[in-house]
């Protein structure tokens, strides 16, 4: 139990005090302190719960309460002010007085009173406010809010201002009238009674206004709907009746930086004019680019349209030798932009489509890709598997959706991902403003089936020696001769020929394609033929084949191939069957070659095999092989030709032998003539070197001599030297000597007028001292005279600095002598009158 509580008695100090209610009539009186409370049988001790608005019991400890304290910079809110506007006096008991329940005061500190029953208080430090600080308060009370808004308390933010705007009374203060107290205008602020400052949702009264740095921007909305559009720098303070519109926990947000592969498409929801003066309606739609706006903040007139959440567009890159199919959305026509180029579609009046190809086009335009083929299946089954995808027509949008989550990055094509819009989330938390939301999908209309490939456009590479004809729609053909990169435009394709393949040619297999090899184009096929003898011969030769004069022909002949080996076996048989084998068999490369090439001219080049149909051209020909079909004549032919060989066998290997032999002998004398060249040389090399050591020291020698007489003549040069400098020493000395004479002398003579001086004026003064001077000299017979006189002759008289005057001086002083040898020291004794010897 506390100390001050005993038997039954409450001490209350200074600042407290403590509510006694009487249970027979319900009356609760205030005690404060400095005082001590006796509760009779019928007061019992009560607390006032703020909460439920009651008094409660409780024990005499629990009823003792801390008088309500505000110290400067505090302001305390009083809730249920005495009708008098009086506080409970200290040390004494007062019954409760009337209160104004319901009412609300604001009292400024320094104070300090206790409360009386009822009444409820709370203490609030008085608002610092920071230059990007605010304070939103409210009007509860005009009438009090009126008559006291001069009594808050308020310190200018900026020294020296003779007062704030918020010093001045509103024209409307109504009641829940919201007001902004900015700490740009006051650095302290208290508010009057009949003003309250409103909490922020974390239950702070100072609140914080959004400082925007250079490239930042903020919005704000009203309660009527219309925002307002902030851009930094600057401290940006709401009026009373906006918000912030916060996305993602974030107030204020980065400008869109653009470059010029970068663009926004924009939707116009208001009408305005720009800076530049043009106007824009409501409903219209624009593209904007880093070229005209490099940095770009929204406003309140403009809404970005996003394609699948994204806000950018990003260019495509289109590198040398490809492009891009791209379609006017609005006239459905179709241009190919080719690379190089950064493509950047406007999306309100274009978009980026893809072709599709059948697998015949894939077998025939790129032979053996597997990869391009299953790619186009695949862009197949986009197109027909997609909601409210354009019926044959693939955008990007639209493959982009298509693709599986996870997909392997190498299904995506490099240029697909620039425009893809590296870091999408960062885009959709940049922008606040308003956006619109478009889906890709449609009610599909009657449309063309566009057949295409990667990226939109079929790129095909033409090697060299090899030739295209593309032929459009329009029935236009031309022909492109490799090596070259191909760009099809959306209603292009390839001329498709077919070739006879095996050996012999023949149509059973055909080899569709669309790349003919016009240079050196190599055609093998077999013919059988009989000779004049009817002995049947298989032929196996390969054909090398060019085109030639107008490419518009080369196309002309479907199977070039078989047109070929037709033509020539044809002409083949017509012209062995009129040779025996035996000739035949000699001279089968000869005779091929001479039927199918041609003769040799005198030059001998052959003219070849022309086809005036297509411009083929047969250039040469090669004989792989010559089989005779009966057995028996080809063992005969065989024998004969081998009896033939071993005879040329022999004479060849004569012939080599004697070769040898020659070669032997030239060799020997080629090595005799090279020894006796050596010895000869090697006499002439050394009387060279005698000569060229005789020619050495020659110039030794004259290297020596030239040596000596440089170093004659520095010696020479020395000695001259010397002897100037010697003579410049000598005219030296004897210029000081006689500059130490003349100065000599003239010392002497100084030195002679001063003791001619000295004489002069001492035999003036002996003069002038004649009178008395006999009585001087008996006063030098006195002994103490003489003492006084070797004492003032001594040396230390000289050495002490003393002249000949002084000493004298000093020798007849207390003589009768002094009185003269005053007047001849001072000169009367020249002017003055005789004195007598007495």
């Amino acid at each position: 139990m506390d100390d001050r509580v005993s038997k039954r008695d409450l001490v209350l100090a200074p600042s407290e005090y403590a509510y006694m209610q009487d249970v027979t009539k319900g009356v609760v009186k205030t005690y404060t302190g400095p005082t001590v409370i006796n509760p009779t049988a019928q007061e019992r001790p009560v607390v006032f719960n703020p909460t439920s608005k009651r008094f409660e019991p409780c024990g005499l400890e629990e009823a003792v309460q801390q008088i309500a304290i505000a110290p400067e910079g505090f302001y305390l809110v009083l809730k249920n002010p005495s009708v008098r506007n009086d506080h409970p006096t200290p040390g004494g008991v007062h019954p409760g007085p009337d209160l104004e329940v319901g009412r609300k005061i604001n009292i400024t500190g320094p104070c300090a009173f206790a409360l009386w029953p009822g009444q409820i208080v709370k203490l609030v430090q008085g608002h610092h406010l920071r230059s990007n600080q605010y304070l939103l308060v409210r009007v509860y009370n005009e009438e009090e809010a009126r008559k006291n808004w001069a009594t808050a308390v308020v310190k200018p933010a900026t020294e020296g201002a003779a007062e704030a705007p918020v010093s001045r009374v509103p024209a409307d203060l109504t009641v829940g009238k919201l007001l902004i107290i900015k700490g740009t205008d006051v650095s302290f602020y208290i508010p009057p009674t009949g003003v309250g400052v409103v909490t922020d949702e974390n239950n702070h009264y100072v609140r914080d206004a959004l400082t925007l740095e250079r490239l930042e921007y903020c919005i704000l909305v009203d309660q009527n709907g219309k925002k307002r559009y902030e851009r930094g720098p600057q401290v940006v303070f709401p009026e009373p009746t906006e918000t912030f519109i916060v996305k993602e926990g974030h107030r204020k947000f980065k400008a869109l930086e653009l470059n010029e592969i970068q663009g926004l498409h924009i939707k116009i929801i208001a009408p305005y004019k720009d800076e530049q003066g043009r106007a824009y309606s409501e409903g219209d739609e624009l593209f904007i680019t880093g070229k005209e706006t490099a940095i770009y903040f929204p406003r309140e007139e403009h809404s970005l349209v996003r394609y699948d959440g994204r806000e950018k567009h990003f260019a495509v890159a289109i590198p040398a030798g490809e492009a891009r199919y791209v379609m006017n959305r609005k006239s459905g026509e179709i241009r190919m932009a080719a690379g190089p180029l950064m493509l950047l579609p406007n999306p309100v009046d274009e978009i980026i489509v893809r072709r599709i190809l059948s697998d015949r086009e894939c077998a025939t335009w790129y032979p053996g890709n597997e990869e391009a083929l299953a790619y186009n299946r695949a862009l197949r089954a986009m197109a027909n598997e997609t909601p409210g995808a354009r019926a044959g027509v693939i955008s990007e949008g639209d493959y982009q959706r298509a693709q599986a989550p996870g997909a392997k990055a190498a299904a995506v094509p490099a240029a697909q991902a620039v425009a893809a819009g590296v870091g999408a989330a960062r885009e959709r938390a940049a922008s606040a403003g308003d956006t619109v939301d478009r889906v890709s999908q449609f009610n599909q209309p009657r449309t063309l089936v566009f057949n295409t490939k990667f990226e939109g456009v079929p790129a095909i590479s033409v090697w060299v020696g090899y030739a295209l004809m593309i032929v459009d729609k329009k029935g236009n053909r031309r022909v492109e001769v490799g090596p070259k990169n191909l760009l099809l435009a959306y209603d292009e394709s390839f001329e498709v020929i077919e070739l006879s393949t095996g050996k012999p040619k023949s149509t059973d297999k055909l080899l569709r394609t669309v790349f003919l090899r016009v240079l050196n184009n190599k055609v093998s096929d077999i013919c059988e033929v009989e000779t004049a003898d009817h002995v049947r011969v298989r032929l196996e030769y390969s054909l090398r084949v060019n085109f030639t004069d107008d490419p518009m022909r080369w196309f002309e002949v479907e199977n070039y191939v078989k047109f070929l080996c037709d033509h020539v076996r044809s002409v083949l048989k017509g012209v062995v069957k009129r040779i025996s084998v035996d000739q035949f068999y000699r001279q089968s490369v000869d005779v091929i070659r001479d039927t199918i090439l041609g003769v040799p001219a005198e030059g001998g080049g052959r003219t070849g095999m022309k086809f005036k149909e297509n411009g083929m051209h047969v250039t040469d020909v090669e004989v792989l092989g010559v089989t005779i079909g009966d057995e028996n004549i080809a063992r005969l032919l065989n024998l004969a030709q081998h009896e033939a060989v071993e005879s040329n066998i022999a004479l060849q290997r004569a012939n080599r032998a004697l070769e040898a032999t020659q070669r032997q002998e030239d060799i020997n004398r080629q090595t005799a003539e090279a020894k006796a060249q050596t010895s000869r040389r090697l006499s002439e090399l050394g009387v060279e070197e005698a000569e060229n050591k005789q020619r050495v020291q020659l110039a030794h020698l004259i290297g020596e001599i030239k040596a000596l007489v440089e170093q004659k003549k520095v010696a020479e040069a020395r000695a001259e030297a010397v002897g100037v400098e010697h003579t410049a020493g000598l005219e030296r000395d004897r210029t000081a000597a006689a500059i130490r004479y003349e100065i000599s002398e003239g010392e002497q003579a100084l030195r002679l007028a001063a003791l001619k001086a000295e004489v002069e004026a001492t035999v003036a003064r002996f003069e002038a001292a004649q009178g008395g001077f006999s009585e001087a000299l008996l006063a030098l017979s006195n002994h103490e005279v003489l003492v006084k006189i070797a004492e003032a002759m001594s040396v230390q008289q000289f050495i002490g600095g003393k002249n000949l005057t002084d000493v004298i001086a000093k020798v007849f002083e207390g003589t009768p002598l002094s009185n003269i040898l005053g007047r001849v020291l001072d000169g009367k004794a020249l002017t003055g009158p005789k004195s007598d010897a007495t």
